[in-house]
């Protein structure tokens, strides 16, 4: 019995120690808003290029009439690009993601989803 009683205090103290340690350790993390994505993307904006030069434009532009669009370049790097469009209102209404190392393009519509998932030529 006294065995049973030191197993069960036990496991109650690890339990309620880990519960809080749970509680205070993301007592710094900021909660989550639907605008922090678009800060996100304002805070790494790069300064693009002439958008109608790269590689998966012509492609974009054939899916979603980029052209009737404002493009901006957020992210840039060795391995992929991610484009916004906006529209006139500035705001967002598809995400281009090109993978360089695959050749991949996506295109997502922000509010139905993604309308194009193929491998460019």
């Amino acid at each position: 019995m006294k065995t049973f009683v030191l197993t069960t205090a036990s496991a109650l103290l690890l339990i309620s120690g880990g519960i809080g340690y749970a509680a205070h350790a993301n007592s710094d993390t900021p909660p989550v808003s639907e605008n922090s994505t678009s800060m996100n993307y304002q805070k790494y904006q790069i300064d693009a290029e002439n958008v109608d030069d790269l590689l998966e434009y012509d492609t974009l532009d054939d899916v979603v009439d980029a052209d009737d669009f404002h493009a901006q370049i957020v992210e840039n790097n060795n391995h992929k690009r991610v484009i916004l469009l906006k529209d006139d209102n500035g705001q967002l209404q598809f995400k281009s993601i090109y993978v360089k190392d695959t050749n991949r393009l996506k295109i997502i519509n922000l509010h139905e989803g993604l309308v194009y998932n193929e491998i460019l030529p």
